[in-house]
């Protein structure tokens, strides 16, 4: 699905076994920061589409779908609604808000959705920021997705703005790291493990060498 994890799977080939299986899950993402009726960026909407292995093992798992024709009934819909919303304190959440290069904060998730379509799980959640933010005088609102540890990747396919009143002047846009760069940051963490160290068990913290980031800006 991400492909361009190709040239990195190659590298890591004269690398421990462990260290081929991550990332062990991908993730389509969404990001839609919502604006109050000030004018101000007081939340964002994630979305996340499941891979499609990973969308059978939950389903599996859950036993939903068992007559298997794709679609969930009313009751299974509710049942699987916040499969991955219980977080433990503390979790980010994978998802990132900064303004100035100071993180926001970001509440633990509400208004939860999940839906089964084509072989995917599609779940949605908002999250609030600790404060609403104006920007104005070219403050730019960065909303960030990565997984520290790099279990899960993150591929941004759209980013939009909501507002609760007047629309500003504002635009999204999405940022794509440094592949090489990120991919290079990686060997050389993974070549600090000795042979006889488990790699899976403690992988470097690298995931936010590629993360992909909505930078959000308004012009007036």
């Amino acid at each position: 699905m991400r492909t361009q994890f190709a040239p990195l799977t190659l590298a890591l080939t004269l690398l421990p076994a462990p260290a081929l299986a991550h990332p062990h899950m991908f993730l389509d993402t969404s990001v839609d920061v919502i604006f109050n009726d000030a004018g101000q960026a007081a939340s964002v909407r994630i979305t996340w589409v499941y891979d499609d292995l990973a969308s059978l093992q939950y389903i599996a798992d859950r036993g939903l779908d068992m007559d298997g024709d794709g679609a969930l009934t009313p009751t299974e819909k509710a049942s699987l609604t916040g499969f991955d919303m219980n977080w433990d304190a503390g979790f980010p959440g994978d998802s990132y808000a900064l303004v100035g290069g100071m993180d926001q904060g970001l509440s633990r998730p509400r208004d939860y959705t999940a839906d089964y379509k084509d072989g995917k799980i599609i779940t949605t959640h908002m999250r609030d920021l600790s404060a609403p933010v104006a920007l104005t005088g070219g403050q730019e609102l960065v909303v960030q997705v990565y997984d520290p540890g790099f279990y899960a990747a993150y591929t941004l396919q759209s980013a939009a703005l909501e507002y609760g009143g007047a629309a500003r002047a504002c635009a999204a846009q999405i940022w794509v790291p440094d592949r090489d760069g990120a991919d290079e940051a990686l060997l050389a963490a993974l070549a600090e493990y000795s042979a006889n160290e488990d790699v899976e068990a403690d992988f470097p913290a690298i995931g936010a060498a590629y993360a992909e980031e909505v930078r959000v800006r308004c012009g007036d």
